[in-house]
């Protein structure tokens, strides 16, 4: 890979997190003393390769989200909030764009994105992804799946039971270069972008191929109360 391409993080923390069931979204709820979003904008400010970090958030916690960034890095001038979508993609594309337009971003630049909800992203995993973009348009982090899985259409019925050896559970990051996902994007009705609930499964729609990169099943989704415990466990 080119030395002079700029590496961005583009994190995706526009979600609601009603699921977690708190008054604050789950990317702003407290971890071990601080927001889980701090915990995962460290990870990346932390990785010598990364040039820029870009949040995406819901426009009604935009100014929540820049007052946590300038308590928790004062001095850095590297970490950018933009207005998220109305969804995942829609989010990625402001981010992008933001990129493009606001920072001067080139079209060849490569961009990870990932999801404010994962804290336990590794440098390892950000190194891989990065050494994917010299073969691959896209690639994801993703572990094998380890449980039986069936097919339901009713969630009352079994309809089939897929080859578990054949199945794996995608995780982010996620990385493309900002030209690509332009063109991606671009290219699809408003339809197809609503149908589509990951930015690989739009790639690869569009004829690309995508590589799994090695993920880690401690690169944990912080999605249900017992995330959180078990988030505490791991830190612990």
């Amino acid at each position: 890979m080119m030395n002079d391409n700029t590496i961005i993080a583009g994190i995706v923390a526009g979600g609601s997190g009603t699921r977690m069931g708190g008054v604050l979204p789950k990317q702003f709820m407290e971890l071990k003393g601080k927001p889980v979003l701090i915990h995962t904008v460290e990870k990346f400010l932390s990785h010598s390769r990364l040039d820029t970090v870009i949040i995406g958030t819901n426009p009604e916690w935009r100014t929540h989200t820049e007052e946590l960034i300038k308590k928790y890095f004062p001095d850095n001038d590297n970490v950018f909030v933009t207005d998220g979508g109305a969804d995942r993609n829609a989010t990625v594309f402001n981010i992008v764009t933001f990129a493009s337009k606001a920072l001067g971003c080139r079209a060849d630049d490569i961009i990870l994105t990932h999801d404010a909800v994962r804290p336990f992203v590794t440098h390892k995993m950000i190194d891989d992804s990065i050494s994917a973009m010299d073969s691959y348009d896209i690639c994801t982090t993703s572990i094998p799946e380890t449980d039986t899985v069936v097919i339901s259409k009713d969630g009352s019925k079994a309809l089939s039971f897929p080859d578990r050896r054949e199945l794996y559970r995608i995780q982010t990051p996620q990385t493309f270069r900002l030209g690509s996902f332009t063109d991606v994007y671009s290219s699809l009705t408003p339809e197809e972008r609503s149908q589509a609930t990951d930015v690989c499964r739009l790639y690869l729609e569009k004829g690309h191929s995508v590589k799994l990169i090695d993920g880690d099943a401690s690169n944990i989704k912080l999605t249900y109360p017992f995330d959180f415990t078990l988030a505490v466990a791991i830190l612990t």
